[in-house]
Protein backbone atom coordinates (compact mmCIF):
# COMPACT_ATOMS: atom_id res chain seq x y z
CA UNK A 1 0.00 0.00 0.00
CA UNK A 2 1.43 3.34 -1.31
CA UNK A 3 0.96 6.15 1.15
CA UNK A 4 0.44 9.48 -0.53
CA UNK A 5 0.96 12.14 2.13
CA UNK A 6 -2.19 13.82 2.19
CA UNK A 7 -1.06 15.34 5.48
CA UNK A 8 -4.27 17.16 5.16
CA UNK A 9 -4.60 19.06 9.01
CA UNK A 10 -6.63 21.56 9.77
CA UNK A 11 -5.23 23.45 12.63
CA UNK A 12 -7.12 25.39 14.71
CA UNK A 13 -4.26 27.17 16.76
CA UNK A 14 -4.52 29.32 19.79
CA UNK A 15 -1.43 31.49 20.25
CA UNK A 16 -0.12 33.94 22.84
CA UNK A 17 2.31 36.06 21.84
CA UNK A 18 4.78 38.47 23.74
CA UNK A 19 4.76 41.51 20.92
CA UNK A 20 7.97 43.85 20.00
CA UNK A 21 8.68 46.40 17.42
CA UNK A 22 8.64 44.23 14.12
CA UNK A 23 9.60 40.85 16.44
CA UNK A 24 6.63 39.00 18.34
CA UNK A 25 6.35 35.36 19.23
CA UNK A 26 4.89 32.75 21.47
CA UNK A 27 3.64 29.52 22.39
CA UNK A 28 0.44 27.92 19.97
CA UNK A 29 -1.55 24.94 20.91
CA UNK A 30 -4.35 23.47 19.16
CA UNK A 31 -6.61 20.84 17.24
CA UNK A 32 -5.12 18.66 14.55
CA UNK A 33 -7.38 16.83 12.14
CA UNK A 34 -5.14 14.54 10.32
CA UNK A 35 -6.00 12.53 7.49
CA UNK A 36 -4.00 10.03 5.15
CA UNK A 37 -4.14 9.28 1.41
CA UNK A 38 -3.25 5.32 0.72
CA UNK A 39 -2.76 4.68 -3.23
CA UNK A 40 -1.36 1.14 -5.03
CA UNK A 41 -2.66 -1.00 -8.08
CA UNK A 42 -5.21 1.90 -9.07
CA UNK A 43 -6.84 1.90 -6.22
CA UNK A 44 -6.93 4.68 -3.76
CA UNK A 45 -8.65 5.54 -0.05
CA UNK A 46 -8.64 8.18 2.17
CA UNK A 47 -9.72 7.24 5.71
CA UNK A 48 -11.23 9.45 8.72
CA UNK A 49 -9.69 12.39 10.04
CA UNK A 50 -7.68 11.71 13.31
CA UNK A 51 -7.96 14.69 16.10
CA UNK A 52 -4.44 15.30 17.78
CA UNK A 53 -2.37 17.62 19.50
CA UNK A 54 -0.44 20.46 18.03
CA UNK A 55 2.07 22.32 20.00
CA UNK A 56 4.60 24.25 19.80
CA UNK A 57 6.49 27.86 19.73
CA UNK A 58 6.43 30.39 16.99
CA UNK A 59 8.51 33.81 16.30
CA UNK A 60 7.17 36.55 13.66
CA UNK A 61 9.74 38.84 12.02
CA UNK A 62 8.05 41.72 9.96
CA UNK A 63 10.18 43.36 7.55
CA UNK A 64 7.42 45.46 6.55
CA UNK A 65 4.20 47.28 7.70
CA UNK A 66 2.69 44.00 5.49
CA UNK A 67 4.96 41.54 4.52
CA UNK A 68 7.19 39.21 7.47
CA UNK A 69 8.26 35.53 8.15
CA UNK A 70 7.03 33.46 10.88
CA UNK A 71 8.99 29.94 11.04
CA UNK A 72 7.61 27.73 13.91
CA UNK A 73 9.02 24.66 15.68
CA UNK A 74 6.07 22.22 16.59
CA UNK A 75 4.77 19.03 18.03
CA UNK A 76 2.60 17.20 15.75
CA UNK A 77 0.31 14.10 15.86
CA UNK A 78 -0.83 12.81 12.95
CA UNK A 79 -2.43 9.95 11.22
CA UNK A 80 -5.63 8.68 9.99
CA UNK A 81 -8.22 6.31 11.29
CA UNK A 82 -10.56 3.86 10.09
CA UNK A 83 -13.27 2.01 12.32
CA UNK A 84 -10.90 0.99 15.33
CA UNK A 85 -7.99 1.12 13.67
CA UNK A 86 -5.66 4.23 13.88
CA UNK A 87 -2.50 5.20 12.66
CA UNK A 88 -0.91 7.33 14.49
CA UNK A 89 2.15 9.54 13.32
CA UNK A 90 3.86 12.30 16.05
CA UNK A 91 6.33 14.87 13.83
CA UNK A 92 8.66 17.44 15.26
CA UNK A 93 7.50 20.04 12.06
CA UNK A 94 9.45 23.38 11.02
CA UNK A 95 7.04 25.38 9.26
CA UNK A 96 8.92 28.65 7.27
CA UNK A 97 6.01 30.63 6.84
CA UNK A 98 5.39 34.15 4.36
CA UNK A 99 3.03 35.68 6.62
CA UNK A 100 1.02 38.69 4.73
CA UNK A 101 -0.54 41.34 7.34
CA UNK A 102 -3.89 42.55 5.54
CA UNK A 103 -4.24 44.80 8.93
CA UNK A 104 -3.41 44.52 12.33
CA UNK A 105 -6.33 42.16 12.85
CA UNK A 106 -6.02 39.71 9.80
CA UNK A 107 -3.20 38.00 8.12
CA UNK A 108 -2.42 35.21 5.24
CA UNK A 109 0.18 32.56 5.91
CA UNK A 110 2.13 30.55 3.18
CA UNK A 111 5.53 28.53 3.15
CA UNK A 112 7.05 25.16 3.20
CA UNK A 113 7.24 22.81 5.96
CA UNK A 114 9.47 20.40 7.15
CA UNK A 115 8.78 17.37 9.43
CA UNK A 116 11.06 14.43 10.95
CA UNK A 117 8.97 11.79 12.23
CA UNK A 118 9.36 10.83 15.82
CA UNK A 119 6.99 7.65 16.14
CA UNK A 120 4.42 5.82 13.88
CA UNK A 121 1.98 3.46 15.75
CA UNK A 122 -0.93 1.16 14.42
CA UNK A 123 -3.71 1.20 17.06
CA UNK A 124 -6.46 -1.06 17.04
CA UNK A 125 -8.34 -1.66 20.74
CA UNK A 126 -5.99 -1.61 23.23
CA UNK A 127 -2.94 -3.09 21.17
CA UNK A 128 -0.32 -0.49 19.48
CA UNK A 129 2.00 -2.03 17.53
CA UNK A 130 5.28 0.18 16.26
CA UNK A 131 6.10 0.42 13.02
CA UNK A 132 7.99 3.42 12.43
CA UNK A 133 10.37 1.58 10.00
CA UNK A 134 7.21 1.42 7.48
CA UNK A 135 7.89 4.94 7.46
CA UNK A 136 10.80 7.52 5.94
CA UNK A 137 12.08 9.35 8.74
CA UNK A 138 11.45 13.21 7.37
CA UNK A 139 8.52 14.62 5.31
CA UNK A 140 7.88 18.01 3.38
CA UNK A 141 4.83 19.14 3.28
CA UNK A 142 3.19 22.83 2.08
CA UNK A 143 1.02 24.76 4.55
CA UNK A 144 -0.77 27.92 3.89
CA UNK A 145 -3.19 29.32 6.10
CA UNK A 146 -5.19 32.19 7.73
CA UNK A 147 -4.73 34.17 11.33
CA UNK A 148 -6.71 36.95 13.44
CA UNK A 149 -4.24 38.81 15.70
CA UNK A 150 -6.68 39.88 18.59
CA UNK A 151 -5.31 42.99 20.03
CA UNK A 152 -5.00 41.30 24.02
CA UNK A 153 -2.33 39.20 22.38
CA UNK A 154 -4.11 36.28 21.60
CA UNK A 155 -4.18 34.99 17.80
CA UNK A 156 -6.46 32.34 16.46
CA UNK A 157 -5.50 30.12 13.18
CA UNK A 158 -6.75 27.96 10.69
CA UNK A 159 -4.60 26.17 8.63
CA UNK A 160 -4.02 23.45 5.66
CA UNK A 161 -1.00 21.33 5.15
CA UNK A 162 -0.57 19.16 2.20
CA UNK A 163 2.17 16.24 2.03
CA UNK A 164 4.08 16.84 -0.55
CA UNK A 165 6.57 13.93 -0.13
CA UNK A 166 5.70 9.69 0.21
CA UNK A 167 6.18 9.00 3.43
CA UNK A 168 5.26 5.51 2.69
CA UNK A 169 8.69 3.21 2.98
CA UNK A 170 7.92 -0.21 2.62
CA UNK A 171 8.98 -0.62 -0.91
Amino acid sequence: MKTSTTALILVLLVSIGSYAQGLSGGVKAGLNLANQTYSGNGYTTSPSFLPSLHAGVYLTAMLSEHIGVQPELLYSGQGAKSGSEKLKLTYVTLPILFRYNVNSLLSFHAGPQFGVLLSAKDKVGSNSVDIKDEFKSSDVSFAAGVGIDLPMKLNFNARFIKGLSDINDTG
